[in-house]
């Protein structure tokens, strides 16, 4: 014989929950589980810090929460889990990282742009100094020339 009060609203952490309700507070709720369908140390053992919850219920999803009490009632045969939420966390991060990914390469791509660019830079420089080196070689002994033909001319 079915003794259940309630329909399951949702599974969190895969333990069967009967109904969430919002508690006293703001940001508290109460989570109530039966006992026919989850046991203490089942409830115990939910990660309330990162719920996975399945089915509909009000608990806020992306969000971690801290366990203020658990308490049981003989009346409704049930367990009510009082929590407050913690924190939010980051859920499904698959698309944000291929985001990164792809900025990353971007990144790593203008950089080996950039240092081609600077090679080619330096290369260009190199071969400014070269050519300025020899233009001076070349005009050093086109005088040097010049004054020998002087020279030669003069004393002839």
């Amino acid at each position: 014989m079915n003794m259940s009060l309630y329909e399951i609203e949702a599974h969190i952490c895969g333990v069967p929950c009967a109904m969430v309700l919002r508690g006293g507070s703001n940001g508290q709720y109460q989570a109530v589980f039966e006992r026919e369908r989850a046991s203490l140390e089942e409830i115990e053992a939910i990660n309330w810090a990162q719920p996975v919850i399945e089915g509909s219920c009000i608990l806020p999803t992306g969000y971690g929460f801290t366990v203020e009490d658990i308490s049981y009632s003989s009346n409704t045969r049930s367990y009510t889990v009082t929590v407050k939420v913690a924190e939010q966390f980051l859920g499904d991060v698959a698309g944000f990282q291929a985001q990164v990914d792809e900025l990353t390469a971007d990144v790593a791509s203008q950089v080996a742009t950039i240092q081609e660019q600077e090679r080619t830079i330096q290369t260009q420089a190199e071969t400014i100094q070269a050519l300025e080196a020899a233009g001076t070689a070349a005009q050093v002994e086109e005088k040097l020339e010049a004054a020998y033909q002087e020279g030669v001319e003069s004393n002839g």
